[in-house]
């Protein structure tokens, strides 16, 4: 049985939706997937029913920022500054690093808080939001 550890993970991102980029400066990502329930309990019912509804998704990714950042790594903390965006960009989280265990989906980068603190390495947390259909190969 084999376990996955936290630097297995990965990020890869591309703003135009079609070949996604790995995000070298990843330190975490999370995403949590939501389902939503409809209540289908009739009047008389002695016990509620329910029956799932819409799927959606949210999540973060936290970076390390340096001053050699790559270029995709500026292009993913700076997307959330980006107008009209129609929700395209590709996002894949991966479980591991040379592996194929992934989750991916277009989303919309909708917040990145920028900080600094003296002594400390600068990190970057990046907010998005799933759009569309969440595809897990997990």
């Amino acid at each position: 049985m084999a376990f996955y550890r936290g630097q297995q993970g990965s990020v890869k991102f591309d703003d135009a939706g079609s070949t996604a980029a790995t995000i070298a400066s990843t330190r975490a990502w999370s995403l949590t997937v939501e389902k939503e329930s409809l209540d289908t309990t009739a009047l008389g019912d002695t016990y509620r029913g329910n029956v799932g509804g819409l799927i959606s998704g949210s999540g973060t990714c936290e970076l390390m920022y340096t001053a050699s950042s790559a270029d995709e790594t500026n292009v993913f903390i700076e997307y959330v500054n980006t107008a009209n965006d129609a929700g395209a960009a590709l996002f894949e989280l991966y479980l591991d690093t040379s592996g194929t265990k992934k989750i991916s989906f277009d989303g919309v980068v909708t917040s990145a808080e920028y900080s600094a603190t003296v002594g400390e390495i600068e990190v970057i947390t990046v907010s998005f939001v799933t759009n569309g259909a969440i595809t897990m190969d997990i």
